[in-house]
């Protein structure tokens, strides 16, 4: 008797619908991806081929985004800052400094030793006078690329920042 009250058991659960449990302060729409704005602090290089000898010259900037799944192509206009346009930015030295279109200006401070830490890692701190944001040493990584008939200029991630 003990094997047909199992066997009804079993058979009764395999062919059981599932029950939805819904509480009051259960929200039934689905939860949206989480996302937060993020700051790159960028080394770029411009190539012309146009031209023999092939001429490059390197800058650096500093990106802003409202979402980090927005930094795969070029940030808006006013979210670009040039924090040197001659070279790249040596981003561990005394710290830098840009203001943006928007009059926003973010200030960096890395650490010295921060290209001699593991990837990833805690690196330093910037601030954009209204937030704090810690920043961490990136693997860089091309965020996009931007390119004409004769020119390319490519954007690579030296570190990265999110708010605190």
């Amino acid at each position: 008797m003990k094997s047909f009250a199992a066997i009804t058991f079993l058979l009764a659960l395999a062919t059981a619908s599932p029950v939805e449990v819904v509480t009051e302060d259960m929200d039934p729409r689905p939860l949206d991806k989480r996302d937060t704005e993020i700051v790159y602090l960028v080394n770029s290089k411009h190539t012309v081929s146009c031209c023999p000898p092939l001429a490059e010259t390197h800058f650096s900037q500093i990106f802003y985004y409202p979402a980090s799944g927005q930094s795969s192509s070029a940030p808006a206009a006013n979210n670009q800052c040039t924090v040197r346009s001659d070279n790249w930015a040596w981003w561990e030295q005394d710290g830098q400094k840009c203001t943006f279109p928007t009059s926003v200006t973010f200030t960096t401070h890395i650490d010295s030793d921060a290209q001699t830490r593991p990837l990833y890692s805690w690196s330093g701190w910037g601030t954009n006078g209204y937030k704090n944001f810690d920043c961490y040493r990136d693997n860089g990584r091309q965020l996009f690329t931007t390119s004409g008939p004769e020119w390319a200029n490519s954007y690579n991630s030296v570190y990265y920042c999110i708010p605190q």
